[in-house]
């Protein structure tokens, strides 16, 4: 009995290989009184990904966040009206900003590089 145990868990991890990516898509929708939320993401199988979601909540305050990721690497592009933004590139994402109180401000941040 035990001989036939063994045998059948190595016959059952032989056949469960190592599969391969597949390409996928999918998203999702959600609206309350809070806001609403919207994601779609898809990937190709080879490694690269693309991304976005949509955040607003109950004040009309916004979020969009694109990004790919791929051969090349991360890179994100943010859009919003968040109060205390402005436009702006750090590192590998473009910050733009449509935010209503900073408008005429001469300040600026920098980031250095490590």
């Amino acid at each position: 009995m035990f001989p036939l145990v063994i045998l059948s868990c190595i016959a059952l991890a032989a056949s469960n290989g190592i599969h391969q990516p597949q390409p996928y898509k999918f998203g999702y929708s959600i609206k309350d009184h809070h806001g609403e939320q919207h994601r779609e993401e898809s990937g190709n199988g080879a490694g690269s990904v693309v991304e976005t979601t949509v955040f607003t909540d109950d004040r009309g305050i916004a979020r969009q966040v694109n990004y790919v990721a791929d051969h090349a690497g991360f890179r994100a592009q943010v859009k919003t009206n968040e109060p205390g933004t402005a436009n702006q590139s750090p590192a590998a994402v473009r910050m733009i900003s449509n935010d209503p109180y900073s408008r005429g401000s001469s300040s600026t941040l920098q980031f250095k590089t490590q």
